[in-house]
């Protein structure tokens, strides 16, 4: 898994490299590259529902725990996830975006790359236009039915009269889970293709000014997750009377590996062996770091909501109270069945868009950071695995 993310990465800086390179010599010529990175957003987000409604319900099929220790988890997860919007959120709005970067540089890259996508691609837009209306506006409803689903099999499961159909069901699932994070496994090895393409655009038609816009996105996103792991996971720790500096300490490990896979779930091994350093049983580290690993992605959670939020003002659009609370709510659903899957804070940020009303094609313009946040957002997510496992292994009383 590192070798994989290794070579993406690689493929990635070159992308970026040669995409500047393009841009300069090009100039508007270069408008026309913008295409492929709407293409690449395209099939992401295509293949988003599908992963999360299989996921969801795989999650049913295989977990098995104890109705209290399972209350436990989900409460933590769901207290973590509400402390995050509260950051994302307070973040993204108290920071003075319009005095610090110019706006207009993102809003007229990203004008362009959608009428570059318009010309060049029209039977792709209708087909996209489809997709919104079938996949994205409706993310909530294939949650929901994800999670009908899932308890109608656990409940069939436990029937005295199951019949010996309902493996085969399982099965299916697990192969429709399975085929899907291939597909977006291969579909994630096009980003570097599509982070060329916007790059020379945005560099070919203005320049280098939109770098600065992106490099205060950076440095929000970085801001609230520095406080959500420093700040609330900290506070957790100290009222569990958990030693906060130990903690990190022995966490380092698991840490660095996530900042340098990108993934929690290459980090599991690491993460299970530093909890079991750490002295916290076997139960609670499976319960917070396999089971809850779905649940525990406060990182995606956060980041998706910074990002919402700083795509609304880029096009001088306000989000109410409510609308940015419901944003948080679809960004936590969606997330739930996301474990595992490489840049999945990128693959589910245009199911969140689109169910906000937020325009997509600004996605792309995200794309040559995304690399950086990812890793980010992983080490954020196994931040939270170790505190919960550990929160949850002093419920436990040991």
């Amino acid at each position: 898994m590192p070798a994989r993310r290794s070579s993406l990465a690689a493929q990635l800086a070159a992308a970026l490299v040669l995409g500047c390179a393009a841009g300069l010599v090009l100039g508007p010529r270069a408008a026309v590259l913008a295409d492929l990175a709407l293409v690449v957003v395209k099939i992401l987000k295509a293949l988003a529902a599908p992963l999360v409604l299989f996921a969801i319900v795989d999650a049913f099929c295989v977990t098995r725990i104890a109705a209290a220790r399972g209350a436990q988890l989900i409460a933590l997860s769901l207290l973590n996830a509400c402390v995050a919007a509260g950051i994302a959120l307070a973040v993204a709005n108290l920071w003075p975006l319009e005095r610090s970067v110019d706006l207009s540089a993102i809003a007229r890259a990203v004008e362009s790359a959608g009428a570059a996508g318009e010309t060049h691609w029209r039977p792709l837009e209708l087909a996209g236009a489809a997709l919104d209306y079938v996949i994205v506006a409706r993310v909530l409803y294939v949650v929901a039915l994800a999670l009908a689903l899932g308890v109608a099999l656990r409940v069939w499961k436990r029937s005295r009269r199951a019949p010996s159909s309902l493996a085969a069901v399982e099965r299916a699932v697990a192969r429709g889970l399975a085929v899907t994070q291939r597909l977006i496994g291969a579909a994630v090895h096009l980003v570097p293709l599509a982070a060329f393409g916007i790059l020379a655009k945005v560099v070919g038609t203005s320049g280098f000014q939109v770098f600065a816009a992106l490099g205060v996105f950076v440095m929000l996103v970085a801001l609230g997750l520095a406080l959500h792991v420093l700040g609330w996971y900290s506070l957790l720790l100290r009222l569990a009377r958990v030693p906060v500096a130990r903690f990190f300490a022995d966490a380092g490990e698991a840490l660095a590996t996530a900042l340098s896979t990108g993934s929690s779930l290459a980090t599991l091994p690491v993460t299970l062996r530093t909890l079991e350093r750490r002295g916290v049983s076997t139960e609670s580290a499976r319960l917070a770091a396999c089971v809850g690993t779905n649940l525990n992605h406060d990182g995606i959670l956060l980041y998706e909501a910074v990002a919402a939020l700083f795509i609304a003002r880029v096009h001088g659009l306000h989000l109410g109270a409510g609308a940015q609370l419901a944003m948080c709510a679809t960004s936590a659903l969606a997330a739930v069945g996301i474990a595992g899957v490489p840049e999945a804070g990128l693959i589910t940020l245009s199911l969140v868009l689109g169910a906000a009303g937020l325009p997509l094609a600004t996605v792309p313009i995200l794309l040559p950071v995304d690399w950086f946040l990812g890793r980010l957002r992983a080490t954020t997510n196994v931040a939270s695995d170790l505190t919960v496992a550990t929160l949850l292994d002093r419920f436990r009383g040991s």
